[in-house]
């Protein structure tokens, strides 16, 4: 073994054996004797460390004209005589949707049309800076699939790319994003410019650096010896691009230690205002029989409670916010009956407002008691229910629920009835009209009607419910229009199902005839708009320079995330405060449109009014005084990401500046569209994420690439 030469694989020697020319792109693969193929991704090992023995075939594969690959199938949504004769603006290529992948078509839309970065392996610089060994990154696979995607992007060649490849490893190296389920575009774009940079890290061996406090040393030297430090580990095009330094100040509120340190970013995360109100609509239900609902918009503080809801309320209809109960009504029954010390969810279906009857009298102890009866309305099915193991009629639920106040006194079955059919005049027609009927009692008929009266009588409610007299076979009586049964709060009448604890529930069931006849629905469902209603709600608009400066207001670190005091020895609650150093030559400013707390969770819908060119950020950099030759910070738009939809649910769409033309486009997955600066104004509402490019890198792209 002493006498062996080994050799190593050059990428332009392998160039020159195969006669391909050296602009081509390549990889190579080893063939084995049983014809299996195994990729050789790193080309700077030698033969030996390859494993390369005797028998073995290298095969070397050229990229073709269209960015896919001859071993891979190609990933387009062209038929083949199209890719054949199709030629368009480069860059210009919607991705398809794989499954609730817009948040990365999103992304990958925004980088693609980011120049710097798009060059990079446009030109091919990628091939000789992939770090292979890096165990902080993907073996160099996340870097080469993006190239891949940016490859068939801008060949001109495709209308549309899937990228399931670049799915597939993504998934593969961050299990978060495995599967075809919804995320967010910043958190993909955080995890891919960070994979992109640990696979193309120039540095190979990175050194231990212990860090330094500032300790009264100037804010010029202390950033400069943070930078040679990150740069010392970090070294790569997305340093170069995306890369700014921003300074933190920690202040001990008890000893009042100063600690001053400079940080490197790769994206500015900057909140909006939150406004501490929010409007609500609610409709007003008044004692009245005879009136509709009326729908009113209120103003109430954003985390305050129920009575604030009824004090505003009570402001527009003149009734005492004490004579109110607020419920939330979701498919025909009530989802929350609130009390008025609760706290106003967010998340609300449909609120009624009811006014309540509360009777006051003189003397307590003559005062009768009082029952908050809540009553849904249900409908007979036409056939028994055979299968719950009863034979009942199965019911199902229709219309609006109601509150109503009641004396105990009046909650007899008799009393009840007449009640409810006043209650409910305004759509339900009396059947006192209709002549008596001979009726002669049928058995099943009978029996079924026992049993009910049986079941309501066992039902835990605090109704009295008078059994009727013995019937007699035949005689002449008006037939009611409905049956009143004792329920739980989902509205059925299995036990331990929705129980209402000390709420008593009671339905009114409708045979379909009935119900046909006397109740009518359109009636029920109509509602006044109350003027409110038709006051133009104003969205709120700030300045991208507003959330900046938020970006930069001192705060208090929260009790989860406190700061080690050197001086006191223990974790304080520190005030913190995050100034602008330097920034790159690309800067991604992220909105916080999502506010979560410990018991709320919303978006912002906040219109976010900035600059398409000309952002100037020199007032926000604490640094006044620039090097020679370092460019001004003022930078124009070239790419936004957009979110519609609420939290749980929702669809990413981009606008981007080709770097070639200088058009606009939209990007909405696979479909691809012109765009206007206006439509990216208008949307603006939507936007969570901004591109910006420094102006002057776009005159002279050398003027940023820091060694």
């Amino acid at each position: 073994m002493e006498n062996v030469v080994t050799a190593q694989f050059s990428r332009r020697s392998m160039c020159q054996a195969f006669s391909v020319s050296a602009g081509s792109e390549c990889r190579l693969w080893m063939k084995s004797s049983d014809n299996s193929c195994e990729r050789l991704r790193n080309t700077n090992i030698s033969v030996l460390d390859a494993c390369l023995s005797s028998g073995m075939t290298v095969i070397m594969e050229t990229r073709n004209a269209d960015g896919t690959w001859p071993s891979s199938r190609p990933q387009i949504i062209n038929s083949v005589e199209e890719q054949d004769s199709y030629r368009g603006q480069p860059g210009v290529c919607g991705l398809t949707n794989l499954g609730n992948t817009c948040f990365m078509n999103s992304a990958l839309q925004c980088l693609s049309n980011t120049p710097p970065l798009t060059e990079y392996f446009q030109q091919n610089s990628y091939l000789e800076e992939l770090n292979f060994t890096n165990p902080l990154g993907m073996k160099g696979e996340i870097a080469e699939a993006f190239a891949d995607v940016i490859k068939q992007m801008w060949s001109g060649r495709h209308y549309s790319v899937v990228p399931r490849v670049f799915k597939t490893k993504v998934g593969h190296f961050a299990s978060q994003f495995l599967g075809y389920q919804q995320h967010d575009s910043q958190e993909l774009l955080s995890f891919l410019l960070d994979g992109l940079h640990e696979d193309l890290n120039r540095v190979k061996n990175k050194e231990y650096i212990e860090l330094r406090d500032a300790e009264g040393r100037p804010d010029q030297e202390v950033a400069e010896e943070a930078w040679r430090n990150h740069r010392r580990r970090n070294n790569s095009v997305i340093v170069d691009t995306f890369h700014g330094l921003f300074k933190s100040t920690l202040v001990c509120p008890q000893c009042h230690k100063v600690s001053v340190t400079f940080d490197p970013f790769c994206y500015l995360s900057v909140p909006l205002p939150v406004s501490k109100e929010r409007v609500m609509e609610v409709f007003f239900v008044s004692l009245d029989p005879l009136s509709k609902p009326v729908q009113h918009r209120v103003t109430v503080p954003k985390s305050g409670k129920v009575l604030d809801l009824c004090s505003a309320l009570s402001e527009m209809t003149d009734v005492p916010s004490t004579q109110m109960v607020v419920a939330d009504v979701f498919n025909h029954r009530f989802y929350k009956i609130y009390t008025a010390e609760e706290s106003l969810s967010l998340n609300t279906h449909t609120l009624f407002a009811v006014r309540v009857y509360l009777c006051v009298r003189a003397c307590p102890e003559d005062e009768e008691e009082h029952v908050m009866l809540a009553l849904y309305l249900r409908e007979r099915s036409q056939y028994r229910d055979y299968g719950s193991g009863s034979s009942t009629y199965g019911t199902s639920l229709f219309g609006h629920p109601l509150l109503l106040n009641l004396p105990r006194s009046s909650c007899s079955q008799e009393a009840l009835y007449h009640l409810f059919l006043q209650r409910l005049a305004r759509y339900v027609r009396r059947s006192d009209s209709e002549p008596p009927t001979e009726t002669t009692a049928q058995p099943d008929e009978t029996t079924d009607n026992d049993n009910k009266q049986e079941e309501a009588a066992r039902s835990p409610s605090p109704l009295t419910v008078e059994q009727p007299a013995k019937r007699r076979a035949c005689h002449k009586k008006r037939r009611n229009l409905f049956t009143i049964q004792a329920v739980n709060s989902n509205g059925t009448t299995e036990r331990g199902m929705g129980e209402g604890g000390t709420q008593p529930y009671v339905a009114i069931d409708w045979d379909p005839d009935m119900k046909k006849r006397f109740y009518n629905e359109n009636e029920a469902e109509k509602y006044v708009k109350h003027p409110s209603m038709d006051v133009p709600q104003q969205q709120t608009t700030v300045q991208l320079q507003e959330c900046i400066e938020l970006f930069t207001t001192v705060e208090t670190l929260e009790e989860e995330n406190p700061w080690y005091c050197p001086v006191c020895k223990k974790h304080q609650l520190a005030t913190k405060k995050l100034d602008l150093w330097s920034l790159p030559e690309v800067l991604i400013i992220h909105l916080k449109r999502f506010s979560y707390t410990k018991f709320t969770r919303e978006k912002l819908d906040s219109i976010v009014d900035f600059p398409l060119r000309n952002l100037d950020f020199s007032h926000f950099l604490l640094r006044k005084h620039l090097e020679d030759g370092e460019p001004p910070s003022y930078y124009d738009l070239i790419a936004v990401s957009n979110h519609y939809g609420g939290l749980r649910d929702g669809h990413y769409t981009s606008y981007a500046q080709n770097k070639d033309n200088a058009q606009w486009y939209y990007f909405d997955d696979s479909k691809v569209t012109f765009a206007s600066e206006d439509q990216i104004v208008v949307s603006v509402s939507s936007l969570q994420r901004l591109n910006f490019q420094s102006r002057e890198s776009l005159k002279d792209p050398r003027c940023f690439r820091r060694t």
